[in-house]
Protein backbone atom coordinates (compact mmCIF):
# COMPACT_ATOMS: atom_id res chain seq x y z
CA UNK A 1 0.00 0.00 0.00
CA UNK A 2 1.38 3.40 -1.00
CA UNK A 3 1.99 6.04 1.69
CA UNK A 4 -0.73 8.23 0.23
CA UNK A 5 -3.32 5.43 0.32
CA UNK A 6 -2.27 4.47 3.87
CA UNK A 7 -2.68 8.08 5.00
CA UNK A 8 -6.11 8.18 3.37
CA UNK A 9 -7.26 5.03 5.19
CA UNK A 10 -5.88 6.29 8.48
CA UNK A 11 -7.63 9.61 7.96
CA UNK A 12 -10.97 7.87 7.36
CA UNK A 13 -10.49 5.55 10.33
CA UNK A 14 -9.58 8.46 12.61
CA UNK A 15 -12.54 10.52 11.43
CA UNK A 16 -15.25 7.90 11.78
CA UNK A 17 -13.91 6.34 14.96
CA UNK A 18 -13.78 9.85 16.37
CA UNK A 19 -17.39 10.51 15.36
CA UNK A 20 -18.57 7.39 17.18
CA UNK A 21 -16.15 7.37 20.13
CA UNK A 22 -15.11 10.98 20.65
CA UNK A 23 -17.94 11.79 23.05
CA UNK A 24 -17.25 8.63 25.08
CA UNK A 25 -13.56 9.51 25.49
CA UNK A 26 -14.50 13.09 26.42
CA UNK A 27 -16.81 11.74 29.12
CA UNK A 28 -14.01 9.45 30.34
CA UNK A 29 -11.83 12.51 30.95
CA UNK A 30 -14.60 14.44 32.70
CA UNK A 31 -15.64 11.48 34.85
CA UNK A 32 -12.02 10.77 35.75
CA UNK A 33 -11.71 14.25 37.26
CA UNK A 34 -14.94 13.71 39.21
CA UNK A 35 -13.64 10.38 40.56
CA UNK A 36 -10.47 12.12 41.73
CA UNK A 37 -12.50 14.08 44.30
CA UNK A 38 -15.73 12.07 44.81
CA UNK A 39 -15.62 8.50 46.11
CA UNK A 40 -18.04 5.78 45.15
CA UNK A 41 -20.94 5.52 47.67
CA UNK A 42 -19.92 3.33 50.57
CA UNK A 43 -20.45 2.78 54.27
CA UNK A 44 -16.97 3.15 55.71
CA UNK A 45 -15.84 1.07 58.65
CA UNK A 46 -15.60 4.19 60.82
CA UNK A 47 -19.19 5.16 59.94
CA UNK A 48 -20.40 1.66 60.72
CA UNK A 49 -18.66 1.58 64.10
CA UNK A 50 -19.89 5.04 65.03
CA UNK A 51 -23.50 3.94 64.49
CA UNK A 52 -23.23 0.67 66.40
CA UNK A 53 -24.59 0.79 69.96
CA UNK A 54 -22.42 -0.50 72.79
CA UNK A 55 -22.58 -4.25 73.28
CA UNK A 56 -24.99 -5.44 75.96
CA UNK A 57 -22.48 -7.86 77.47
CA UNK A 58 -24.87 -8.95 80.23
CA UNK A 59 -27.21 -10.43 77.60
CA UNK A 60 -24.58 -12.65 75.97
CA UNK A 61 -25.34 -16.20 77.08
CA UNK A 62 -23.99 -18.18 74.13
CA UNK A 63 -20.36 -18.64 73.06
CA UNK A 64 -19.44 -18.16 69.40
CA UNK A 65 -18.82 -21.92 69.17
CA UNK A 66 -22.33 -22.75 70.40
CA UNK A 67 -23.82 -20.17 68.02
CA UNK A 68 -21.92 -21.64 65.09
CA UNK A 69 -22.99 -25.17 65.99
CA UNK A 70 -26.60 -24.00 66.15
CA UNK A 71 -26.39 -23.30 62.41
CA UNK A 72 -25.58 -26.94 61.71
CA UNK A 73 -22.92 -26.03 59.14
CA UNK A 74 -19.94 -28.19 58.18
CA UNK A 75 -16.42 -26.85 58.65
CA UNK A 76 -15.59 -23.50 60.25
CA UNK A 77 -16.40 -19.87 59.48
CA UNK A 78 -13.98 -17.58 57.69
CA UNK A 79 -14.81 -14.60 59.93
CA UNK A 80 -16.72 -14.01 63.17
CA UNK A 81 -17.96 -10.71 64.61
CA UNK A 82 -20.15 -9.87 67.61
CA UNK A 83 -22.22 -6.69 67.76
CA UNK A 84 -25.78 -5.54 68.37
CA UNK A 85 -28.69 -6.47 66.09
CA UNK A 86 -31.37 -4.09 67.26
CA UNK A 87 -31.49 -4.47 71.05
CA UNK A 88 -29.98 -7.98 71.05
CA UNK A 89 -26.31 -9.06 70.79
CA UNK A 90 -25.65 -11.20 67.74
CA UNK A 91 -22.84 -13.16 66.11
CA UNK A 92 -22.12 -12.51 62.43
CA UNK A 93 -20.57 -15.48 60.61
CA UNK A 94 -19.00 -15.39 57.15
CA UNK A 95 -19.00 -18.87 55.62
CA UNK A 96 -19.22 -20.05 52.03
CA UNK A 97 -19.11 -16.40 50.95
CA UNK A 98 -22.34 -15.53 52.79
CA UNK A 99 -22.97 -13.61 56.01
CA UNK A 100 -25.34 -15.18 58.55
CA UNK A 101 -26.54 -13.87 61.94
CA UNK A 102 -27.16 -15.87 65.13
CA UNK A 103 -28.41 -14.15 68.29
CA UNK A 104 -26.01 -14.38 71.23
CA UNK A 105 -28.72 -14.62 73.87
CA UNK A 106 -30.59 -17.74 72.68
CA UNK A 107 -28.58 -19.10 69.66
CA UNK A 108 -31.55 -18.56 67.31
CA UNK A 109 -30.77 -17.69 63.72
CA UNK A 110 -31.98 -14.39 62.28
CA UNK A 111 -34.29 -15.34 59.44
CA UNK A 112 -35.18 -13.22 56.42
CA UNK A 113 -36.35 -9.89 57.79
CA UNK A 114 -39.55 -8.12 56.80
CA UNK A 115 -40.06 -4.36 56.43
CA UNK A 116 -40.77 -3.73 60.11
CA UNK A 117 -37.75 -5.73 61.25
CA UNK A 118 -35.56 -3.97 58.67
CA UNK A 119 -36.59 -0.57 60.00
CA UNK A 120 -35.92 -1.67 63.58
CA UNK A 121 -32.49 -3.13 62.77
CA UNK A 122 -31.45 -0.02 60.82
CA UNK A 123 -32.69 2.39 63.53
CA UNK A 124 -29.18 3.31 64.87
CA UNK A 125 -28.27 4.61 61.41
CA UNK A 126 -31.53 6.40 60.64
CA UNK A 127 -31.71 8.63 63.69
CA UNK A 128 -34.83 10.79 63.90
CA UNK A 129 -35.21 11.25 60.14
CA UNK A 130 -38.53 10.05 58.77
CA UNK A 131 -38.61 7.02 56.48
CA UNK A 132 -40.14 7.93 53.12
CA UNK A 133 -40.21 4.50 51.47
CA UNK A 134 -38.88 0.95 51.74
CA UNK A 135 -38.41 -1.60 48.98
CA UNK A 136 -36.82 -5.05 48.70
CA UNK A 137 -34.26 -5.49 45.93
CA UNK A 138 -31.49 -7.78 44.86
CA UNK A 139 -29.31 -5.20 43.13
CA UNK A 140 -29.51 -1.67 41.88
CA UNK A 141 -27.13 0.96 40.59
CA UNK A 142 -25.17 1.19 43.86
CA UNK A 143 -25.18 -2.50 44.87
CA UNK A 144 -24.33 -4.00 41.49
CA UNK A 145 -20.71 -4.60 42.54
CA UNK A 146 -19.51 -8.08 43.45
CA UNK A 147 -18.40 -6.93 46.90
CA UNK A 148 -22.08 -6.98 47.92
CA UNK A 149 -22.72 -10.59 46.83
CA UNK A 150 -22.20 -11.89 50.37
CA UNK A 151 -25.19 -9.84 51.64
CA UNK A 152 -27.83 -10.03 48.90
CA UNK A 153 -30.80 -9.39 48.87
CA UNK A 154 -31.43 -6.01 50.50
CA UNK A 155 -34.00 -3.67 51.89
CA UNK A 156 -33.50 -0.14 50.56
CA UNK A 157 -34.68 2.38 53.16
CA UNK A 158 -35.27 5.84 51.69
CA UNK A 159 -35.27 8.75 54.13
CA UNK A 160 -37.02 12.08 53.85
CA UNK A 161 -33.68 13.94 53.54
CA UNK A 162 -32.75 11.95 50.41
CA UNK A 163 -30.36 9.48 51.99
CA UNK A 164 -30.74 5.76 51.26
CA UNK A 165 -29.63 2.89 53.50
CA UNK A 166 -29.26 -0.72 52.38
CA UNK A 167 -29.88 -3.46 54.93
CA UNK A 168 -28.97 -7.08 54.14
CA UNK A 169 -32.09 -9.24 54.46
CA UNK A 170 -30.14 -12.33 55.49
CA UNK A 171 -27.83 -10.87 58.15
CA UNK A 172 -29.75 -7.78 59.29
CA UNK A 173 -26.75 -5.46 58.85
CA UNK A 174 -26.62 -2.07 57.17
CA UNK A 175 -23.94 -2.38 54.50
CA UNK A 176 -24.29 0.79 52.40
CA UNK A 177 -25.54 4.34 52.58
CA UNK A 178 -25.85 6.91 49.82
CA UNK A 179 -26.66 10.62 49.78
CA UNK A 180 -28.22 12.68 46.98
CA UNK A 181 -24.93 14.43 46.22
CA UNK A 182 -23.00 11.13 46.13
CA UNK A 183 -25.48 9.63 43.71
CA UNK A 184 -25.54 12.70 41.46
CA UNK A 185 -21.76 13.05 41.26
CA UNK A 186 -21.24 9.33 40.73
CA UNK A 187 -23.56 9.30 37.75
CA UNK A 188 -21.07 11.73 36.22
CA UNK A 189 -18.10 9.93 37.78
CA UNK A 190 -17.71 6.21 38.38
CA UNK A 191 -20.88 5.13 36.52
CA UNK A 192 -19.89 6.85 33.28
CA UNK A 193 -16.18 6.16 33.61
CA UNK A 194 -16.52 2.40 34.06
CA UNK A 195 -19.84 2.01 32.21
CA UNK A 196 -21.33 0.76 35.47
CA UNK A 197 -24.92 0.74 34.24
CA UNK A 198 -26.82 -1.94 36.16
CA UNK A 199 -28.29 -3.89 33.18
CA UNK A 200 -24.80 -4.12 31.70
CA UNK A 201 -22.59 -4.44 34.79
CA UNK A 202 -24.52 -7.38 36.25
CA UNK A 203 -23.28 -9.45 33.28
CA UNK A 204 -19.58 -9.37 34.10
CA UNK A 205 -18.08 -10.88 30.95
CA UNK A 206 -20.30 -8.86 28.61
CA UNK A 207 -19.40 -5.65 30.46
CA UNK A 208 -15.69 -6.50 30.41
CA UNK A 209 -15.73 -7.29 26.70
CA UNK A 210 -17.49 -4.03 25.88
CA UNK A 211 -15.09 -1.88 27.93
CA UNK A 212 -12.08 -3.62 26.40
CA UNK A 213 -13.46 -3.17 22.88
CA UNK A 214 -14.31 0.50 23.31
CA UNK A 215 -10.99 1.39 24.93
CA UNK A 216 -9.04 -0.55 22.26
CA UNK A 217 -10.92 1.19 19.44
CA UNK A 218 -10.35 4.57 21.10
CA UNK A 219 -6.65 3.76 21.40
CA UNK A 220 -6.42 2.93 17.69
CA UNK A 221 -8.31 6.13 16.86
CA UNK A 222 -5.84 8.21 18.87
CA UNK A 223 -2.79 6.46 17.41
CA UNK A 224 -4.05 7.16 13.90
CA UNK A 225 -4.66 10.81 14.76
CA UNK A 226 -1.24 11.15 16.37
CA UNK A 227 0.49 9.76 13.28
CA UNK A 228 -1.53 12.02 10.96
CA UNK A 229 -0.80 15.03 13.17
CA UNK A 230 2.94 14.45 13.03
CA UNK A 231 2.79 13.99 9.27
CA UNK A 232 1.07 17.32 8.78
CA UNK A 233 3.29 19.27 11.16
CA UNK A 234 6.02 21.41 9.62
CA UNK A 235 9.00 22.64 11.59
CA UNK A 236 11.39 23.49 8.78
CA UNK A 237 10.18 25.05 6.61
CA UNK A 238 6.98 26.08 8.36
CA UNK A 239 3.67 26.88 6.75
CA UNK A 240 3.09 30.49 5.64
CA UNK A 241 3.09 32.85 8.57
CA UNK A 242 5.35 30.58 10.63
CA UNK A 243 2.51 28.15 11.35
CA UNK A 244 3.19 24.54 12.36
CA UNK A 245 -0.21 23.44 11.12
CA UNK A 246 -1.83 23.77 7.71
CA UNK A 247 -5.06 24.97 9.32
CA UNK A 248 -5.32 28.74 9.60
CA UNK A 249 -8.14 29.00 12.13
CA UNK A 250 -11.14 27.28 13.62
CA UNK A 251 -11.63 23.92 15.32
CA UNK A 252 -9.33 22.03 12.92
CA UNK A 253 -6.42 24.22 13.93
CA UNK A 254 -7.12 23.71 17.66
CA UNK A 255 -7.61 19.97 17.17
CA UNK A 256 -4.27 19.66 15.39
CA UNK A 257 -2.35 21.74 17.92
CA UNK A 258 -3.94 20.01 20.93
CA UNK A 259 -3.21 16.66 19.32
CA UNK A 260 0.45 17.59 18.87
CA UNK A 261 0.68 18.80 22.45
CA UNK A 262 -1.36 16.13 24.23
CA UNK A 263 -1.86 13.25 21.82
CA UNK A 264 0.88 11.14 23.36
CA UNK A 265 -0.62 11.62 26.85
CA UNK A 266 -4.03 10.52 25.57
CA UNK A 267 -2.44 7.43 23.99
CA UNK A 268 -0.73 6.41 27.24
CA UNK A 269 -3.91 7.10 29.22
CA UNK A 270 -6.10 4.98 26.94
CA UNK A 271 -3.47 2.23 26.82
CA UNK A 272 -3.22 2.06 30.61
CA UNK A 273 -7.01 2.12 30.93
CA UNK A 274 -7.24 -0.81 28.51
CA UNK A 275 -4.59 -2.67 30.50
CA UNK A 276 -6.51 -2.11 33.75
CA UNK A 277 -8.75 -5.06 32.80
CA UNK A 278 -5.73 -7.29 32.12
CA UNK A 279 -6.52 -8.27 28.50
CA UNK A 280 -4.85 -11.56 27.53
CA UNK A 281 -3.46 -11.68 31.07
CA UNK A 282 -1.36 -8.54 30.56
CA UNK A 283 -0.61 -6.23 33.51
CA UNK A 284 -2.45 -8.47 35.94
CA UNK A 285 -2.21 -7.48 39.60
CA UNK A 286 -1.35 -9.87 42.42
CA UNK A 287 -3.43 -10.53 45.52
CA UNK A 288 -2.88 -12.56 48.66
CA UNK A 289 -4.83 -15.79 48.52
CA UNK A 290 -6.98 -17.17 51.37
CA UNK A 291 -4.41 -19.97 51.69
CA UNK A 292 -1.65 -17.42 52.32
CA UNK A 293 -3.79 -15.66 54.91
CA UNK A 294 -4.33 -19.01 56.65
CA UNK A 295 -0.57 -19.67 56.61
CA UNK A 296 0.03 -16.33 58.33
CA UNK A 297 -2.78 -17.03 60.79
CA UNK A 298 -1.41 -20.47 61.59
CA UNK A 299 -4.77 -22.13 61.01
CA UNK A 300 -8.47 -21.40 60.76
CA UNK A 301 -10.99 -20.32 63.38
CA UNK A 302 -11.77 -23.78 64.79
CA UNK A 303 -13.69 -25.04 67.79
CA UNK A 304 -10.92 -24.20 70.24
CA UNK A 305 -10.70 -20.63 68.89
CA UNK A 306 -14.44 -20.02 69.14
CA UNK A 307 -14.98 -21.59 72.53
CA UNK A 308 -13.87 -18.38 74.21
CA UNK A 309 -15.46 -15.05 75.03
CA UNK A 310 -13.16 -12.18 76.12
CA UNK A 311 -14.06 -9.67 78.79
CA UNK A 312 -16.12 -6.95 77.12
CA UNK A 313 -15.90 -3.38 78.37
CA UNK A 314 -18.72 -0.86 78.51
CA UNK A 315 -17.46 1.12 75.48
CA UNK A 316 -17.01 -1.90 73.20
CA UNK A 317 -19.15 -1.81 70.09
CA UNK A 318 -17.85 -4.91 68.34
CA UNK A 319 -15.70 -7.98 68.98
CA UNK A 320 -13.87 -9.72 66.15
CA UNK A 321 -12.22 -13.13 66.53
CA UNK A 322 -8.99 -13.81 64.65
CA UNK A 323 -5.96 -16.06 64.59
CA UNK A 324 -2.38 -15.02 64.08
CA UNK A 325 0.71 -17.19 64.21
CA UNK A 326 -1.36 -20.06 65.62
CA UNK A 327 -2.69 -17.93 68.50
CA UNK A 328 -6.34 -17.00 69.01
CA UNK A 329 -6.99 -13.29 69.54
CA UNK A 330 -10.02 -11.04 69.93
CA UNK A 331 -10.14 -7.49 68.65
CA UNK A 332 -12.37 -5.17 70.68
CA UNK A 333 -13.49 -2.16 68.66
CA UNK A 334 -15.02 1.07 69.91
CA UNK A 335 -17.24 3.75 68.39
CA UNK A 336 -14.32 6.21 68.15
CA UNK A 337 -12.49 3.75 65.80
CA UNK A 338 -9.96 2.75 68.47
CA UNK A 339 -9.33 -0.92 69.14
CA UNK A 340 -7.49 -3.22 71.51
CA UNK A 341 -6.33 -6.80 70.94
CA UNK A 342 -6.89 -9.33 73.74
CA UNK A 343 -5.17 -12.73 74.03
CA UNK A 344 -6.62 -15.88 75.58
CA UNK A 345 -4.52 -15.16 78.67
CA UNK A 346 -6.17 -11.75 79.05
CA UNK A 347 -3.19 -9.69 77.87
CA UNK A 348 -4.26 -6.47 76.15
CA UNK A 349 -2.21 -5.23 73.20
CA UNK A 350 -2.37 -2.06 71.14
CA UNK A 351 -1.24 -4.09 68.12
CA UNK A 352 0.52 -7.31 67.20
CA UNK A 353 4.24 -7.02 67.83
CA UNK A 354 6.85 -6.86 65.06
CA UNK A 355 8.69 -9.96 66.29
CA UNK A 356 5.45 -11.93 66.30
CA UNK A 357 4.66 -10.85 62.74
CA UNK A 358 8.14 -11.76 61.54
CA UNK A 359 7.96 -15.19 63.11
CA UNK A 360 4.50 -15.90 61.68
CA UNK A 361 5.55 -14.53 58.29
CA UNK A 362 8.20 -17.21 57.83
CA UNK A 363 5.37 -19.66 57.08
CA UNK A 364 4.45 -17.73 53.92
CA UNK A 365 7.61 -18.73 52.05
CA UNK A 366 9.43 -21.25 54.28
CA UNK A 367 12.13 -22.03 51.68
CA UNK A 368 13.04 -18.38 51.06
CA UNK A 369 15.04 -15.89 53.08
CA UNK A 370 12.91 -13.28 54.83
CA UNK A 371 13.76 -9.62 55.30
CA UNK A 372 11.27 -7.88 57.60
CA UNK A 373 11.04 -4.12 58.09
CA UNK A 374 8.68 -1.85 59.98
CA UNK A 375 7.11 0.61 57.54
CA UNK A 376 5.94 3.95 58.94
CA UNK A 377 5.58 5.78 55.64
CA UNK A 378 4.61 4.88 52.06
CA UNK A 379 6.92 3.09 49.65
CA UNK A 380 6.65 2.53 45.88
CA UNK A 381 3.99 -0.21 46.25
CA UNK A 382 2.16 0.55 49.49
CA UNK A 383 0.74 4.06 49.61
CA UNK A 384 -2.57 5.79 50.51
CA UNK A 385 -4.77 7.79 48.17
CA UNK A 386 -7.65 10.16 48.87
CA UNK A 387 -10.28 7.42 48.62
CA UNK A 388 -8.00 4.48 49.41
CA UNK A 389 -6.56 4.86 52.91
CA UNK A 390 -3.75 2.59 54.07
CA UNK A 391 -3.02 1.81 57.72
CA UNK A 392 0.39 2.65 59.18
CA UNK A 393 2.59 1.28 60.50
CA UNK A 394 2.73 -2.04 58.67
CA UNK A 395 5.26 -4.86 58.62
CA UNK A 396 6.82 -5.37 55.19
CA UNK A 397 7.89 -8.99 54.67
CA UNK A 398 10.19 -9.35 51.65
CA UNK A 399 11.26 -12.79 50.38
CA UNK A 400 14.05 -13.71 47.98
CA UNK A 401 11.94 -16.37 46.22
CA UNK A 402 11.65 -16.54 42.44
CA UNK A 403 8.67 -14.16 42.39
CA UNK A 404 10.29 -11.67 44.82
CA UNK A 405 7.17 -11.74 46.98
CA UNK A 406 6.43 -8.85 49.35
CA UNK A 407 3.63 -8.95 51.94
CA UNK A 408 2.42 -5.94 53.90
CA UNK A 409 0.86 -7.07 57.20
CA UNK A 410 -1.42 -4.80 59.23
CA UNK A 411 -0.54 -5.18 62.95
CA UNK A 412 -4.02 -3.99 63.95
CA UNK A 413 -5.86 -6.84 62.21
CA UNK A 414 -3.16 -9.44 61.54
CA UNK A 415 -4.23 -9.54 57.89
CA UNK A 416 -2.27 -9.09 54.69
CA UNK A 417 -3.05 -5.53 53.58
CA UNK A 418 -1.22 -5.85 50.25
CA UNK A 419 0.75 -8.43 48.31
CA UNK A 420 3.07 -7.67 45.43
CA UNK A 421 5.74 -9.48 43.42
CA UNK A 422 7.71 -9.10 40.25
CA UNK A 423 4.78 -10.40 38.15
CA UNK A 424 2.60 -7.37 38.94
CA UNK A 425 5.26 -4.83 37.94
CA UNK A 426 3.38 -4.05 34.72
CA UNK A 427 0.17 -3.48 36.70
CA UNK A 428 1.95 -1.15 39.12
CA UNK A 429 3.60 1.06 36.51
CA UNK A 430 1.54 0.66 33.32
CA UNK A 431 -1.82 1.00 35.08
CA UNK A 432 -1.51 2.58 38.51
CA UNK A 433 1.30 4.97 37.64
CA UNK A 434 0.49 5.66 33.98
CA UNK A 435 -3.29 5.87 34.32
CA UNK A 436 -3.72 7.29 37.84
CA UNK A 437 -0.35 9.09 38.04
CA UNK A 438 0.51 7.21 41.23
CA UNK A 439 4.19 8.01 40.81
CA UNK A 440 5.96 8.23 44.20
CA UNK A 441 7.26 11.72 43.40
CA UNK A 442 3.67 12.99 42.95
CA UNK A 443 2.06 11.35 45.98
CA UNK A 444 3.30 13.72 48.69
CA UNK A 445 1.99 16.33 48.87
CA UNK A 446 -1.22 15.22 47.16
CA UNK A 447 -1.82 18.56 45.39
CA UNK A 448 1.02 17.72 42.99
CA UNK A 449 -0.78 14.62 41.73
CA UNK A 450 -4.12 16.46 41.67
CA UNK A 451 -2.63 19.31 39.66
CA UNK A 452 -0.98 16.98 37.14
CA UNK A 453 -4.20 15.00 36.64
CA UNK A 454 -6.26 18.16 36.20
CA UNK A 455 -3.81 19.66 33.69
CA UNK A 456 -3.55 16.51 31.58
CA UNK A 457 -7.32 15.93 31.76
CA UNK A 458 -7.93 19.49 30.57
CA UNK A 459 -5.53 18.94 27.67
CA UNK A 460 -7.06 15.58 26.72
CA UNK A 461 -10.60 16.85 27.22
CA UNK A 462 -9.94 19.85 24.99
CA UNK A 463 -8.60 17.56 22.28
CA UNK A 464 -11.70 15.36 22.49
CA UNK A 465 -14.06 18.35 22.58
CA UNK A 466 -12.56 19.81 19.41
CA UNK A 467 -12.86 16.39 17.77
CA UNK A 468 -16.52 16.14 18.80
CA UNK A 469 -17.25 19.55 17.26
CA UNK A 470 -15.55 18.54 14.03
CA UNK A 471 -17.50 15.29 13.98
CA UNK A 472 -20.78 17.13 14.48
CA UNK A 473 -19.90 19.56 11.69
CA UNK A 474 -19.14 16.63 9.42
CA UNK A 475 -22.43 14.85 10.15
CA UNK A 476 -24.50 18.03 9.82
CA UNK A 477 -22.89 19.13 6.57
CA UNK A 478 -25.46 19.40 3.80
CA UNK A 479 -24.76 17.29 0.76
CA UNK A 480 -25.61 18.57 -2.72
CA UNK A 481 -28.67 16.94 -4.28
CA UNK A 482 -28.08 14.07 -6.66
CA UNK A 483 -28.04 15.01 -10.35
Amino acid sequence: MSPAKLARWLHLAHRWLGIWLGLIVLLWFVSGVVMLFVARPQLTDDERLAALPALAAERIRVSPLAAWQALGRQGWPDAVRLNMAGDRPAYRFLAQQRWTTVYADDACRLEEVDANAARRLAAPYLGDTAVRAMAPLRRDQWTVYRQFDAWRPFWRIELADGRDFYLASGSGEVVLDTSPSERAWNWLGSVVHWLYFTPLRQHGEVWRGLVLSLSCAALLMTLAGLWLGWQRMRLQPTYPGGRLTPYRSGWKRWHHLLGLGGGLCVVTWLLSGWLSLAPFGLARGSHATPAEQHLLAGGVLDGDSLDWLPEIGAATGEVEWLRFGGQTLARLRHADATAVIVTRAGTRLAQIGFATIRQAGEALRPAARLEATWLNEPDARYFPLRHQPRPFPVARLSFDDEARSVFYVDPQTGRIALHSNRHDTAHRWLYQALHRLDFPALLAPSWQRDGAILALSLLGGGLCLSGCVLGWQRLSRRRPPAA
